[in-house]
């Protein structure tokens, strides 16, 4: 089969308001990120795949079946949502043997997965805690390890990363693209910019209930990396001397965050070569955020 997941036209509404419209997607195995602001869509396009939701408008296939009608087909997909999830007057063990029986997988074979995953999180010691007791970001640490529990083939997410610590999210990114090398079909939704570009995969744009933009990583840097002003923070306050220096394109605020204006994302580099030969000493770099206002503000709407 060339692709796990075929969207054709779908729309869905919600009353007389449109969440998704006209949305058509051809996914294949490898991860795909799906990202835009809050409301754009991407909960209701994930929770369509999922067979959660019967579109209004248009079909949904995935491995072939309807996710909505086929039982059958929804045991090899997994979902992690984005609202929680689990009970918290169940042990983190008794929530894997609650969701994995509904996948029909024998109870030696969850634990087995379960403990390999929360190892890989450093969260195995908490398999007989209940889940009440555990903060947000173990939490969600015991979400991921449920989406894996039934080996899927289709495994669907909704801001995975969200409330982990920068160590635990490069976990579960790695994770995934062990999954994804693997065969598997990943959907891996997120507002955040930053979240989506360290994948170097395809990306899916959306936003008013539309796919926008359809790229990958370089593209997206290609396209809207272009005519915005990065923040580059210094690691200390910039000599007065080297400001006349650094060109007409560049200001600095504060004395240690220096403004530049790009025409694409190579100035990044001929900026920064510039603030180090003149001894500046380079803390961070922000790029993220213009990306942000430029993506979801509309100017790169397709028609």
């Amino acid at each position: 089969m060339k692709y796990a997941i075929s969207i054709n036209g779908i729309g869905k509404r919600f009353g007389n308001e449109y969440a998704l419209k006209d949305i058509s997607l051809e996914l294949g195995k490898g991860i795909t990120l799906i990202l835009g602001p809050n409301g754009a869509g991407k909960s209701t396009l994930l929770r369509c795949m999922a067979g959660l939701y019967k579109p209004d408008e248009g079909r949904v296939k995935v491995l072939g079946k309807d996710p909505y009608s086929d039982a059958g087909i929804r045991k090899r997909i997994s979902f992690m949502p984005d609202n929680y999830g689990l009970y918290d007057f169940l042990s983190v063990r008794d929530n894997i043997l609650f969701f994995s029986r509904l996948y029909g997988v024998n109870d030696d074979t969850a634990i087995s997965k379960a403990m390999e995953t929360l190892k890989m999180l450093d969260a195995d010691s908490y398999i007989n805690t209940k889940v009440g007791q555990l903060s947000r970001g173990t939490k969600q640490k015991m979400l991921f390890c449920k989406a894996l529990v039934n080996d899927p083939d289709v495994i669907l997410l909704d801001e995975p990363t969200a409330f982990l610590d920068a160590s635990s999210s490069a976990q579960v990114r790695e994770a995934l693209s062990d999954l994804a090398k693997a065969g598997k079909c990943v959907v891996f939704v997120t507002q955040r910019v930053d979240e989506a570009t360290r994948f170097n995969s395809r990306i899916c744009v959306i936003r008013n209930g539309r796919i926008i933009k359809d790229t990958d990583t370089r593209g997206l840097y290609n396209e809207v990396l272009s005519g915005i002003t990065v923040s580059i923070r210094l690691a200390r306050p910039i000599r007065q001397e080297i400001r006349s220096k650094l060109g007409k394109n560049v200001i600095i605020e504060n004395g240690n965050i220096v403004k530049a204006r790009i025409r694409d994302y190579r100035d990044i580099n001929e900026v920064i070569e510039r603030l180090i030969k003149n001894g500046a000493y380079i803390a961070s770099v922000d790029y993220a955020e213009p990306m942000i206002e430029k993506l979801y503000a509309g100017d790169n709407d397709e028609e």
